[in-house]
Order: structure tokens, then C-alpha cells, then sequence
């Protein structure tokens, strides 16, 4: 934590110039929502936030609907919380009816739709308003604008766009902040696909090599490079991407057991267990049809 003592006052526009999670005033103003916590409303913030980057990477449905990751670790870690809790606030949310979770089955992570906190009515209200705006404006609506030097809070609505352009939104943060949370949510699906304790917990000794396989997978599916070298050949971002993430836990360890059994030396094994990880859904049934053959027929 910063020394307080040390911190200093913000001069002229400063403030604008960091990046800020952004929690509607509606949810403190608007009755309906006067009964979420505090907590579950910095954690709906949290969640619009995430929306940025589930566009950018092309998170939609077949609706075209955005929807994005974020589970209960994240609550965990962005509130400092105890589970019970963590759960609870994801129940005030959908509860409200400001997030709908959509569970993809095991191993697969749960899809949630962040869902719009202005009700569609305020929504036509809201647009009638501005419509009956002028568009060019007559010069004694300007002059009474720019002598109106004070604002009053109660003159805009809190479901209305605000008319200053904002800053700090998701688009324009730091592309190493960008690439941080890119791959926090793909490191969270990597790990939900294979599920990561469970597969830990099966290869015993064998568990270090795990999250090495889970760094190699993350670092791959979040490259920037076009193209991606696998066993001496290049392949493109996209194929190995899509391949990587449809892995589970058998090929896992199907890859762990494949490296156990190796004889001869690898020289580069980041190399090694990537292309084992990419070739893995299209060796294992073969490689597991040996196994069989050898212990029945024995191996020579």
C-alpha cells in the first residue's frame, strides 16, 4: 500500500489521464437496484470491463450477443473475498437479472451475458429526448450553453449517454495491459478445459510438468506471430489456436505419458510438447491401440 503521506493532489485535467472501472450511476440511483451490495455492483464494473476485451478478441454468439469469462477466481482475486461471498454476489447479479450465466457443459467454461442495466423503455424515452434536439442548434441555444457554467446534477439523466467524449475506456488502455488480461482469461479456459486439479491430482509426481504444458498452451494461443511452427512446419495462428483449445484432460495426459516414455533426448522440450500437444488429438487413439496390442501380444 502507498504511503498516504506521500501521495499528491491531481492538478487540471490529471485525473483523465489513468485508466478507470466504470460502474453505472444507475445502479445508486435507480430504486430497482438499491437492494444489490456495493460489492456485487463493483463486481457488475468489473464485468463490463471484461466486455472490451471479449469484442476485441470476438467473443459473440451466434445472436451476435457478447459474452465473456469471468469466474469465480476473478471475484476472488479482484475483491479480495471469500468464496461464500464470491458466490453470493454472482447470485445478486443474476438475481437483478444484470448477468445470465450459460454453463457449456464439464470441462468447459461457463459463459456469461453481461446484460444491459437500461431497461429498454428508458432506452426509447432516452432517444425520443434526443431527437427533439436541433441538430445544428440555433445561436441562442449556444450562447445559453456556454454561459450555463453550472451544471446541475439533477439536469442529466443517469440512464443517458454522457455527451463529453470518454476516456480511459477498455479500447484505449495499454496494449500490455490488454495482452495481461487476454491471457488471464485464456489461461482460466485452458485450465477449465483440462481441468487443471483434477488432472494435478492424477499425474502425482509427474504434476510440475503440468503447468509448464499450461504456460507453453497460453503463450501459444495469445501470440501475435501469423504463423506458428510445429514440428518444423508452419501452421497458421487461427488452426493452431482453435486445435489447442479443444484439448481435455485425456490428451493431457496423453502428452505427459508420451514424454515419460520418450528414449531418446529432447533437445528443445517447449518444442517438443508443443507439437505432441497439437498432434494430440489425431494420435492418441493410435497410441493408446499400441499400448493395448503390446500387452496382449507382449513386446517381443
Amino acid at each position: 500500500m502507498p504511503d498516504l503521506a506521500m501521495l499528491d493532489y491531481f492538478y487540471g485535467d490529471e485525473a483523465e489521464q489513468f485508466t478507470f472501472y466504470r460502474i453505472p450511476k444507475v445502479l445508486f440511483t435507480d430504486p430497482s437496484y438499491r437492494r444489490i451490495s456495493s460489492d456485487a455492483k463493483i463486481l457488475y464494473g468489473l464485468m463490463l470491463d471484461r466486455m472490451g476485451l471479449s469484442v476485441r478478441n470476438g467473443w459473440l454468439d451466434e445472436y451476435n450477443r457478447v459474452f465473456i469469462f469471468f469466474t469465480l477466481e476473478d471475484a476472488l482475486e479482484y475483491l479480495c473475498c471469500g468464496h461464500t461471498k464470491a458466490v453470493s454476489l454472482f447470485g445478486e447479479l443474476d438475481k437483478a437479472g444484470l448477468i445470465e450465466r450459460k454453463k457449456q457443459g464439464q470441462g468447459k467454461p461457463t459463459k456469461i451475458y453481461v446484460k444491459n442495466f437500461v431497461r429498454n423503455a428508458e432506452v426509447l424515452t432516452s432517444e425520443k429526448r434526443k431527437s427533439k434536439v436541433p441538430q445544428s442548434g440555433s445561436q441562442d441555444f449556444q450562447k445559453t450553453a456556454s454561459n450555463n457554467t453550472e451544471i446541475k446534477d439533477t439536469e442529466l439523466s443517469d440512464t443517458e449517454p454522457s455527451i463529453y467524449p470518454a476516456r480511459g475506456l477498455p479500447e484505449d488502455r495499454s496494449p500490455a495491459a490488454d495482452a495481461m488480461d487476454t491471457m488471464r482469461v485464456y489461461r482460466q479456459i485452458i485450465m477449465e478445459n483440462i481441468e487443471y486439479d483434477i488432472t494435478r491430482r492424477q499425474l502425482g509426481y509427474d504434476a510440475d510438468i503440468l503447468d509448464e504444458i499450461v504456460d507453453i498452451m497460453v503463450d501459444t494461443v495469445c501470440s501475435t506471430k501469423p504463423m506458428i511452427r510445429i514440428g518444423g512446419q508452419d501452421f497458421p495462428l487461427e488452426v493452431v489456436k482453435s486445435r489447442l483449445l479443444k484439448l481435455n484432460s485425456e490428451h493431457i495426459s496423453y502428452v505427459v505419458s508420451s514424454l515419460k516414455s520418450n528414449t531418446t533426448k529432447v533437445r528443445n522440450i517447449r518444442a517438443y510438447l508443443l507439437t505432441a500437444l497439437y498432434n494430440a488429438p489425431t494420435t492418441i487413439s493410435s497410441y493408446y491401440t499400441a499400448l493395448v496390442n503390446h500387452d496382449l501380444y507382449g513386446g517381443g
